[in-house]
């Protein structure tokens, strides 16, 4: 069929053409981002009680919740913080679900299911599904000290944005709500004898929405309006309240009427010192180009910011420049890798057959492109680094295929035979070493979790460059070859020749000893991996400092952002920093794919500093680190730059479970006391909980039958001084304002103010609380963590400048065997080791489908187990070169290098396929085995090393980068490659000699069963 097909070129030509300019278009068109999309499998269920507190919100709303949760199967883990007034559930899927709508739904039920047990007062219950999605811009409102002024002209702004082409919704953040605040005093309303709930229902009575209705005169509807809400302040002001003497006084002559932001008060942004309330924009994952759309967004804020004047819209987290920056230097190294290639191929092969060769470099990667546009691609890094990987590797087959036609045209044969029968020996043997790189990266391609979601592109991109290459080596670069190659051409190989003659006299002269010295190379270069630096996932490369400051559980926010405020002053002060945002209360938004993000934490702050260079954020970090340590002893920092891969809590994460609250306490401070003490941990954090005070009011039932008041009427009095009680609703604007009566003092009331107050019966009489109650302090936890039901501590750390996860755990370890934990304690590990192990688990459990397909590729080529075994061969012997690589640049060893490991296993086996293949035509012939390795070594020598020398040249610019993500992936596969090539040209030949006979043909086969 394929000989049929090169008959008919036209068709040929013009099919590659127009997938070719397709591809071109795409490229012109597809959607762009920095990173891949992690699919939506983390969600955070919130759950608002307020004035509870955390052990009420434990019994009272996590217990049901989360006995809920766990039966909904699709439910991976969850973790979940009950705090003062606040309950938070994180919950993660199944690795496996991509198509998460149906399980979040399922989570819904379970949380209406819940919600029937929970007590009156609970507020609000919802579910947020999408805390991974990022916004691809952050602008920020700035230039009035009014909060207030600032929310406003946020939603303004958001109205005006809203039609934006590619756009999928939009936040804001750090924003307020108002409430119109009725504070009253006790003193006053004994004098006139009236009560709180008396007041809020002449408030409630006077602000009815109730329609008049029409009348029809003349033909004319007029429609019949009275005043029967509060149309503005004044007329909330001037609402008569009747007292018990007949009399009556307005409201803002017994209470202090205004409009003031919500309490308690709610997460606040920081830019550079300035108050800001930031408009977030997100765009359609995986549809739109954030490039372009950050081009039209900063067009339309150019013409509609005379609008906002005196307010300023800055950008405070702008992702299109980081798509565009990321994508055009790895762009770059794609264009500096083809025509490095593109030089290495006219070297070694002239200028004929190097323009054949590197023509496959473009017309594969549009139209890989466009087939890659086609199927819902996304170009980011991941994708452009699987294509860059591929550039070396997809001109293989052009390669042996241009120059198999060129001997066959050397050796007097006419053009078209030479292209059909290079196609015919070529097809087969080409097909498997296609089909076992493709096998290779099977287990990428199948894998799941967050670590295959991030790298999927890789595996994606060169499976399919690798296939396309090859239908174009077996149809159009033997169309062109036999149409621009000379029939009578020299030789330009006489060097390449020499040296494979040489080589394989070699392994013909000494092939035991070979076989002994690549054996002995590969043992010593495992013996080499001590001295490897393991490294999960590298930090990026952004010049950007995340400082996340850590106050005792059951702080207020006012003093969160005191201690947050002045450390950012302090920092602005450092040298080389440009700017620093802050956010507290909150971890603001999330401008980076794998940050984990907290909210409702009125205990923490985040500080996002931005540097003048990467090299300027050490500096930062250590002054950061020693600043905490001595003049902020009472809270916690962790700083660091970025990381890569997917989300984690900390490189180190050791979570302690006990049944006893005394014994988990004390193993959470034995842990945290070894990590403290061992070299490289740093920012080693808890989240032992260190209790809060609570005032405790103790009723007597007795007495305050005798008063005609309840425990209920207590409690409510004493939430009604603090919080507040919503008495009506203010609707003259685009949202409903709450109209609330508290206490003049609100949350900040006194302690003696707070004995002094009144509880109200049901005839409006005014009881002193004293008289009903007594007050008694207390302690109480202030936060309850739990993880999967349990409760659980945390501890954490980070790692220093040459340290990895494995060398403190390594440590710690040791330590436990001399101090070991509280009897009873499960020590969990989380973490990079978790991390890795998920993803080593991860690949192992998709690693026999890719085993089985190379196996079959193979043994459908050659039909023999002998031969496959001498290819797989190839698979440890390029272990001489990868960990001397590692160790000589620098690299860690961590899943890049695992990923570059993997590749070279496609990439290995094809040259031991090439070889072996021309081994067995020369069988075929007649020829001696020690002739036929002799004529191969020969022969392949040049195709062998063009393939190396192309593939380790296109990785060159990717391992000489700046980058901190890719260079150890390239100098494993670079190392590697080289290596596995002299032990291919070595080696295999030598074990070839060795093992080898001529296969039987199908006439002797078939004799053989006749005879059986």
């Amino acid at each position: 069929m394929i000989t049929d097909m090169l008959l008919k070129p036209r068709l040929i030509l013009m099919v590659v053409i127009m997938l070719t300019l397709a591809g071109l278009a795409s490229f012109g068109n597809m959607a762009r981002q920095e990173d891949p999309v992690f699919p939506a499998r983390n969600g955070l269920i919130t759950v608002l009680y307020p004035g509870a507190t955390a052990d009420a919100l434990e019994r009272l709303i996590l217990e049901p919740l989360q006995d809920e949760i766990s039966q909904v199967e699709e439910v991976l883990e969850y973790s979940a913080i009950a705090r003062s007034g606040v309950a938070l559930l994180n919950i993660v899927l199944q690795d496996n679900l991509y198509d998460t709508d149906p399980a979040w739904e399922r989570v819904r039920q379970a949380m209406d299911r819940a919600r029937l047990e929970f007590p009156a007062g609970v507020r609000q219950m919802e579910l947020d599904d999408r805390v991974t999605s990022n916004p691809a811009v952050v602008l920020a409102l700035a230039g009035d000290p009014s909060v207030v002024a600032l929310s406003l002209a946020a939603e303004r702004l958001k109205r005006q944005l809203t039609d934006l082409p590619g756009l999928s919704r939009i936040e804001i953040e750090g924003d307020v709500e108002e409430q119109i605040t009725i504070a009253i005093q006790d003193a006053e309303l004994n004098r006139l004898g009236i009560s709180p709930a008396y007041i809020a229902n002449v408030i409630g009575q006077r602000n009815q929405v109730s329609p008049g209705g029409f009348i029809v005169v003349n033909n004319k509807r007029i429609s019949l309006l009275s005043n029967s809400e509060f149309e503005d302040l004044a007329a909330l002001r001037s609402t008569q309240i009747a007292l018990p003497d007949a009399s009556s006084v307005p409201l803002a002559s017994i209470a202090d009427i205004q409009r003031t932001p919500i309490e308690p008060a709610p997460p606040a942004t920081w830019m550079n010192g300035e108050r800001v309330v930031t408009v977030n924009v997100y765009i359609q994952d995986n549809q739109v180009d954030a490039i372009g759309f950050g081009e039209t967004l900063r067009q339309r804020v150019q013409e509609i910011a005379p609008d906002f004047a005196p307010l300023k819209i800055a950008e405070l987290f702008f992702q299109p420049d980081q798509v565009e920056s990321r994508l055009s230097d790895l762009q770059g190294s794609l264009l500096l890798s083809m025509l490095i290639i593109t030089l290495v191929v006219f070297i070694g092969m002239g200028w004929r057959m190097g323009i054949l060769v590197a023509a496959m470099l473009p017309l594969v990667t549009l139209i890989s492109l466009g087939v890659y546009d086609l199927g819902g691609g996304v170009l980011h890094q991941i994708a452009v680094i699987g294509l860059v990987i591929s550039l070396g590797i997809l001109i293989d087959n052009a390669i042996v295929m241009i120059e198999n036609i060129q001997n066959h045209l050397s050796d007097g044969k006419s053009r078209q035979q030479s292209m059909l029968l290079a196609v015919k020996e070529l097809a087969g043997p080409l097909g498997a070493s296609t089909g076992t790189t493709l096998a290779a990266f099977t287990p990428l391609l199948l894998s799941s979790g967050g670590t295959a979601d991030f790298t999927r592109g890789i595996p994606v991109m060169i499976m399919l460059t690798l296939s396309i290459s090859y239908l174009l080596a077996i149809s159009v670069a033997p169309l062109l070859a036999a149409w621009f190659l000379p029939p009578q051409q020299a030789r330009r190989s006489a060097w390449f020749d020499t040296l494979g003659s040489r080589m394989a006299l070699l392994s013909e002269t000494w092939p035991r000893l070979i076989i002994i010295g690549g054996l002995t190379l590969v043992i010593g270069s495992f013996m080499l991996s001590n001295f490897l630096n393991f490294q999960f996932f590298p930090n990026a490369d952004r010049p950007q400092v995340v400082i996340e400051v850590f106050l005792p559980e059951g702080s207020d926010q006012a003093y969160t952002d005191e201690i947050s405020a002045d450390f950012e002053r302090l920092t602005r002060q450092q040298a080389n920093v440009v700017s620093v945002h802050r956010f507290v209360g909150f971890t603001g938004p999330g401008f980076y794919y794998n940050l984990p993000n907290a909210t409702r934490a009125p205990n923490r702050a985040r500080l996002v500093v931005n540097m003048q260079s990467l090299g300027d954020t050490s500096g930062l970090i250590d002054w950061a680190r020693e600043h905490a340590a001595t003049s902020l002893p009472e809270i916690s920092i962790v700083a660091s730059t970025l990381a890569q891969g997917p989300p984690r809590v900390a490189p180190v994460e050791v979570r302690l479970y006990h049944a006893n609250n005394n014994t988990r306490l004390a193993a959470a401070e034995h842990i945290f006391r070894l990590l403290k003490t061992i070299p490289g941990a740093v920012d080693v954090r808890h989240d032992i909980d260190l209790g809060t005070p609570v005032l405790r009011a103790m009723i007597d039932d007795a007495s305050a039958q005798r008063h005609g008041v309840s425990r209920a009427d207590v409690a409510q009095t004493l939430f009604a001084r603090s919080f507040g009680f919503t008495a009506e609703q203010y609707r003259q604007e685009l949202d409903p304002i709450p109209i609330v009566l508290r206490s003049l003092e609100g949350l900040s009331t006194d302690v003696s103010k707070l004995l002094s107050s009144y509880v109200y019966n049901n005839n409006g009489e005014a009881i002193p609380v004293s008289l009903v109650a007594r007050f008694e302090a207390d302690w109480q936890e202030a936060g309850i963590q739990h993880r999967n039901g349990v409760r659980v501590y945390t501890i954490t750390a980070g790692l220093a400048n040459g340290y990895n996860f494995s060398q403190i755990l390594e440590v710690l370890n040791e330590r436990l065997q001399e101090e070991p934990l509280p009897v009873g304690t499960r020590m969990e590990l989380g973490g990079d080791l978790e991390g890795s192990g998920e993803a080593n688990q991860a690949i192992l459990s998709t690693a026999p489908i890719g085993i089985l397909l190379l196996l079959f590729f193979l043994i459908l080529q050659f039909n023999s187990f002998t031969r496959v075994g001498i290819i797989l061969l190839t698979v440890p012997l390029a272990a001489a070169g990868i960990f001397p690589g590692l160790v000589l640049t620098g690299s860690p060893f961590g899943f890049q290098p695992l990923l570059g490991i993997i590749a070279l296993v496609g990439i290995v086996v094809n040259n031991a396929i090439v070889l072996i293949d021309r081994i067995d035509q020369r069988l075929k012939e007649g020829a001696n085995i020690n002739d036929a390795v002799s004529d191969a070594v020969t022969r392949r020598t040049r195709p062998i090393l063009l393939t190396t020398a192309t593939t380790v040249a296109g990785l060159l610019p990717l391992a000489l980068s700046a980058s901190t993500l890719w260079p150890p992936m390239a100098w494993a596969i670079i190392s590697g490659l080289l290596a596995s090539t002299v032990q291919t040209l070595l080696v295999v030949p030598a074990v070839c000699r060795l093992t080898l006979k001529p296969k039987r043909d199908s006439a002797e086969i078939e004799a053989f069963a006749e005879k059986i």
